[in-house]
C-alpha cells in the first residue's frame, strides 16, 4: 500500500510538472500582431490613429483605424521585421514601408512625390 502511494504521488508530482513547463509549439500570435498607436498633425491639431495588425492561417492582414473610419493595407507583406503594403487613400495608390523594432514600428507612406512617416507603439488594448 505504502509503493501504491509512493507511485501515486509520483505521477502527479510529473503529471503538473509536465503542465507547468511544456509550451505549445504552435502559436498563432507573432511579434508583429497588436494595435500600433501613433498620431498625425494636420492644420496644427494631433489626431490619434491606429495600425492594426492581426494574423491567420492565410497570413498577415492589417488596417489603419481612426476617427474617419478604415482603410485596409493591400499587398500587405511582413518578412524579418520589414513591412512593404499599399493602400487606396482616395483614389491614390499610397505605397507604405517601416521596420518592426521590438514594440516600436517606423514608417513611410510615399505617393506622388509626398512622403509621410510615422512612428507607432504597440499598446496593449
Amino acid at each position: 500500500m505504502n509503493n501504491f502511494l509512493i507511485r501515486s504521488y509520483l505521477l502527479v508530482f510529473l503529471f503538473t510538472a509536465c503542465l507547468t513547463s511544456c509550451k505549445s509549439t504552435k502559436s498563432t500570435e507573432s511579434k508583429y500582431v497588436g494595435v500600433w498607436h501613433y498620431s498625425i498633425e494636420w492644420e496644427g491639431t494631433e489626431y490619434p490613429m491606429k495600425m492594426i495588425i492581426s494574423k491567420s492561417d492565410d497570413g498577415y492582414t492589417a488596417m489603419f483605424s481612426s476617427e474617419w473610419g478604415d482603410l485596409n493595407l493591400d499587398d500587405l507583406v511582413i518578412e524579418e521585421d520589414q513591412l512593404t503594403a499599399t493602400y487606396d487613400f482616395q483614389g491614390n495608390i499610397v505605397d507604405f514601408k517601416g521596420t518592426f523594432d521590438g514594440d516600436t514600428f517606423i514608417g513611410l507612406s510615399s505617393a506622388g512625390g509626398y512622403e509621410f512617416p510615422m512612428e507607432a507603439e504597440r499598446r496593449k488594448e
